[in-house]
């Protein structure tokens, strides 16, 4: 994975620069924009995988939720691709937490209880209705809500939405003068995200590219 050097001011703009959004555009020039652009293409290949390798990149999502991008990283190398689609409950919840998972009942269940999909991942990824695909797995599976689901859909070259985390909620918060707050309703979320995606369309920016830029910006690192 990338994790090259923060942008100057960490969580503020590119210095001669009037907003984030104009850092990303400057940031597109740059072998940051390579590093995106690279990545971006491996997000694209991972959509064309098999079943198996789509439902890890779920997980790897379901993992990812109230941890880090870096944990659901580990976790998933210490517990390995095959116990992710064939480990009982009890063996998988095991395997988390002896990797020092915090969430390891919880998150046990959630894969488990989520393999029915396996099958339907494919199709879901191949949809032109990406925002249905994006409602049946909030609907459907456990563990996802907007961001997770979202998340899982950039993963696999689908760039349609923005992935609100605690990064980038702080980034365009401060932007649009917003007051901090969480989006804990779909309601809430879809209108944070239309703030956002509008803004990347007027730049030229896919919305799930344009929040690999701002989560670069927060955290100096390109990961997935």
């Amino acid at each position: 994975m990338e994790n090259l050097q923060p942008v100057p001011g960490h969580l503020e703009p590119v210095p001669g620069t009037r907003s984030i959004f104009d850092a990303a555009l400057v940031l597109a020039s740059s072998e940051i924009g390579e590093a995106i652009r690279r990545r971006s293409e491996e997000f694209i290949s991972a959509g064309r995988s098999g079943k198996e390798r789509l439902f890890t990149e779920l997980c790897f999502c379901i993992l990812t939720a109230n941890t880090s991008a870096e944990m659901g990283i580990r976790t998933i190398e210490a517990v390995g691709y095959h116990n992710l689609v064939s480990a009982s409950e009890t063996e998988l919840r095991n395997l988390l937490k002896g990797s020092r998972y915090r969430f390891y009942n919880l998150r046990a269940r959630f894969i488990v209880s989520s393999r029915w999909i396996i099958d339907d991942l494919p199709g879901l990824v191949k949809s032109r209705d990406h925002f249905g695909s994006r409602e049946y797995l909030v609907d459907n599976v456990m563990g996802l809500g907007y961001k997770e689901a979202s998340h899982f859909l950039r993963n696999v070259g689908v760039f349609d939405f923005a992935i609100l985390d605690k990064h980038i909620l702080k980034l365009i918060t401060r932007e649009f003068r917003m007051p901090s707050v969480k989006p804990t309703s779909r309601k809430r979320y879809l209108e944070i995200e239309s703030l956002f995606v509008d803004r990347s369309r007027q730049l030229g920016f896919e919305p799930g590219i344009l929040d690999l830029y701002l989560w670069y910006m927060a955290t100096g690192k390109i990961l997935k």
